[in-house]
């Protein structure tokens, strides 16, 4: 009798392990639980349904349940419909729920493989402090939630899947991609792809290799149409030019990506794909950035109005808006890559800031010579007196303003002391005057004095550039030691050497007008009386 009770005992001891833990949760199926020791970890569990092994014991374990088991090498759907709640629909109702919500993953841009996915059984989401976890931020309403020791879609993402796939894919098109995703079989393979899917490569490349030249024959066309009232019609082909290429494949880009979840390739395919097709749009932007410095200088100086620039700014600012756009489109490429920038330009921004302190005087003459080049006190080749200093100006630099002075050295001096200081631009003069006084001696016939001046008046008035209105020739003061006649008169020249010439040429005038008229010119004198005591002395 012993023995029958020990045999029968060993036999319930190998039976309990499979019937108390066999019923599953759900309730669909009878399912094998298992016991699983990584590394690291604390054991998971897993279960066996429909012949294959699957988790739920984390948000990882749960995603990859769904996703890879939808894959055409390893397409078992009712293992993938048991990350749904039982209570939405029936089993083929969440089959077909678990291939919209892998479509909506493939249209948004998720791969399980970029997801940071958490292996924590007891994960807390920090925000909520709840056991729950966000697929992606692009897809808020798509979470897993742990109900009992298994994680799973919620109820309401569930519930929202059907909502997002028809948001996500236009009505012409749902019908078409249900039908190609739910075929798995009898489909042959060239080169690792589908013959369909060879297919519809082709015609995609078609497609937007004639999208290509349309567009740019539409862009040309919409360019003209809205600068059509240009001031420099150069500036309509500079537009041309510069924008066709980065806007017309931005947009090719575009309808490329919005394909791509139609071509239904595998995962790592579309995933490679999909970040090849974002960083040659963020490419686009940073190219339609960087040429916009292009543009905006060639429209500044172009430019009737007032703000029009020097061409020796254009340089200086086009270098300054490329390195702003190289910047601004370094930036545009990560966050269309999908990296997080906000610490990233926290971060220039700080650094920018220690730069320009630790760089005050380079930023001083930097913002020095914006405010040359756009108030233009002088330009390249005008004779100044700036802080002392007098002679020609041979170059406005980005830093310096060189200065050639009369004795023919070359003086630099900082944009920022010239923008700041009073110059006197003697280059910018209409005129060049001439002012001296003729000093004739006492003792001078005064009929021979009037005869001087009238000469000297006809003398100007004849000379080629001088300007006739506005001078004078005038007896002016009884100078200690001279009779003097006040000369001032003007020259029509900006140019230095022709007023010194005219200026010699009139002098020399003047000097054969004395010995015609018979005066002669005083220098100074002094005349000492004696008184007669002295002299008797």
């Amino acid at each position: 009798m012993t023995n029958y009770l020990l045999t029968l005992l060993c036999v319930l001891s190998f039976l309990i392990p499979f019937t108390s833990i066999g019923q599953n949760s759900t309730g669909d199926e009878e399912e094998v639980l298992m016991e699983s020791y990584p590394n690291d970890h604390d054991f998971y569990n897993f279960y066996i349904y429909d012949s294959v092994e699957y988790s739920q014991s984390t948000p990882y374990h749960a995603l990859h349940t769904h996703l890879d088991f939808l894959k055409e090498d390893n397409y078992h759907p009712k293992v993938a419909a048991r990350v749904f709640p039982t209570k939405v629909g029936n089993l083929d109702y969440r089959i077909e729920l678990a291939n919209e919500l892998k479509l909506v993953f493939a249209a948004k841009g998720i791969y399980v493989n970029t997801l940071d996915l958490p292996l924590e059984k007891n994960y807390i989401e920090k925000n909520t402090q709840k056991k729950r976890y966000i697929i992606d931020s692009k897809i808020p309403d798509i979470y897993l939630i742990k109900v009992g020791d298994r994680w799973r879609y919620s109820s309401y993402s569930a519930l929202k899947v059907r909502s997002i796939f028809e948001e996500v894919y236009p009505s012409y098109s749902r019908e078409f991609i249900k039908f190609i995703s739910s075929v798995h079989k009898g489909q042959k393979y060239v080169l690792g792809l589908k013959v369909w899917q060879w297919g519809a490569i082709l015609v995609l490349l078609l497609a937007l290799y004639l999208t290509y030249y349309i567009s740019q024959w539409l862009f040309s066309i919409i360019i003209r149409v809205l600068f059509s009232k240009q001031e420099n019609p150069n500036i309509i082909h500079l537009l041309i030019k510069k924008y066709s290429s980065p806007v017309v494949i931005a947009l090719l880009c575009l309808l490329f990506h919005l394909a791509l979840p139609l071509l239904l390739l595998d995962s790592y395919i579309m995933l490679g794909l999909s970040i090849a097709v974002k960083f040659v749009f963020g490419l686009c932007i940073a190219t339609f950035l960087f040429r916009t410095a292009d543009i905006l200088v060639a429209q500044l100086m172009f430019s009737r109005k007032r703000f029009s620039i020097d061409r020796h700014l254009a340089p200086v600012l086009r270098s300054s808006f490329r390195l702003v756009a190289l910047m601004l489109g370094i930036l545009s490429i990560l966050k269309v890559m999908g990296y997080n920038i906000n610490n990233l330009v926290t971060g220039i921004s700080f650094g920018g800031l220690i730069i320009a302190f630790a760089a005050q005087d380079t930023v001083k003459n930097f913002i020095g010579s914006i405010m040359l080049f756009t108030d233009k006190p002088f330009k390249v080749g005008d004779s100044i007196i700036v802080k002392g200093q007098s002679g020609i100006v041979e170059e406005i630099g980005f830093r310096t303003t060189k200065i050639r002075t009369f004795d023919n050295s070359l003086v630099s001096l900082p944009n920022n002391l010239a923008a700041d200081n009073d110059i006197n631009n003697m280059g910018k003069r209409h005129f060049r005057r001439f002012r001296t006084m003729l000093s004739l001696e006492y003792g001078s016939d005064r009929h021979k004095v009037k005869e001087f001046i009238q000469q000297i008046r006809t003398a100007i008035d004849e000379h080629e550039i001088t300007k006739k209105e506005g001078y004078q020739v005038r007896l002016y003061q009884f100078a200690p030691s001279s009779i003097d006649v006040l000369l001032n008169v003007f020259f029509v020249t900006d140019d230095y050497d022709i007023e010194l010439k005219s200026r010699e040429e009139l002098m020399f005038t003047i000097m054969e007008i004395a010995d015609k008229v018979g005066v002669n010119f005083a220098f100074p004198t002094q005349t000492i009386h004696l008184s007669s005591e002295d002299k008797e002395v």
